[in-house]
């Protein structure tokens, strides 16, 4: 029998080592959240799909329709359909609302996976995800600031600093933001179930997340937006406030509730 040769069992090396490097690949999950963006949407897979080649990390488009009534469910097929192993459609027959739409995401999710959320709108610049990526290392969750607030308008930057220093407020926080970009693994926020929703689901869900594990590392970083071409903003009509003010109140109660689950827990234990 002949000796396999140095060159033969170097290829298997290298071979193995390809599988491998293949295996431990992280992934991130781009969740796309639209309700009623058919004007939009394309213009913001487009964005990832181009950004996505120049990141260490493999890129995946979870779309969901949360009830739309034009035709955002077409374009997201017709995309799924054009990109069928990079795309993914989550289909809400009714509106759920942000919040609880990204839950029912989690649940379809490894947890072992990196998940970002990037609305349909194409607001937020895809591409300062870089800034996340790059210290994704050493945090499990890591939130996002807005670093050129001037593109907004006046009265939206008032009630968005309102409502991030109420939230840190109520919750013990020292934030900067809640509700811009973000990077984290699924799992340290799957299971958690959350009452508000809209701008108050993000500290909610994060309070209770820490409430559930003390040690997760949480950091900061920038990222930019350019505003709407298409349509306006949902989040800051008089009746959307109005709505956020309760739901930081509703959220607020179910915090309180479970954090004394979880301290009778600990006692059992």
């Amino acid at each position: 029998m002949n000796k396999p040769s140095n060159r033969s069992a170097a290829d298997a090396d290298l071979a193995a080592g390809a599988d491998e490097d293949t295996q431990q690949r992280e992934v991130l999950t781009v969740i796309v959240p639209c309700l009623n963006e058919e004007d939009n949407v394309a213009t913001t897979a487009q964005t990832i799909f181009e950004v996505a080649p120049e990141l260490p990390i493999d890129v995946e488009i979870h779309f969901i329709d949360d009830g739309s009534t034009d035709h955002t469910r077409a374009v997201m097929e017709q995309i799924r359909d054009e990109h069928p192993e990079r795309c993914s459609i989550q289909i809400n027959p009714t509106n759920m609302g942000l919040g609880r739409s990204v839950l029912k995401a989690y649940e379809l999710l490894d947890g072992s996976r990196w998940a970002t959320v990037l609305p349909g709108d194409n607001e937020l610049i895809f591409r300062s995800i870089e800034n996340f990526l790059e210290i994704r290392d050493r945090y499990d969750v890591i939130l996002g600031y807005l670093k050129n607030p001037v593109i907004r308008p006046m009265t939206r930057r008032i009630a968005s600093e309102s409502f991030t220093h109420v939230a840190n407020f109520l919750y013990g926080f020292n934030f900067e933001y809640f509700n811009g970009m973000k990077l984290y693994r699924v799992s340290a926020f799957k299971g958690i179930d959350v009452v508000s929703n809209g701008h108050a689901f993000n500290p909610e869900l994060l309070a209770k997340a820490v409430l559930r594990n003390p040690d997760l590392r949480i950091g900061e970083a920038p990222f930019a937006t350019k505003g709407r071409k298409h349509g306006h903003t949902k989040a800051f009509q008089p009746t959307s406030i109005l709505e956020a003010v309760w739901d930081v109140y509703r959220g607020f109660r179910s915090v309180t509730s479970y954090r004394d689950d979880v301290i009778k827990s600990a006692d059992q234990d």
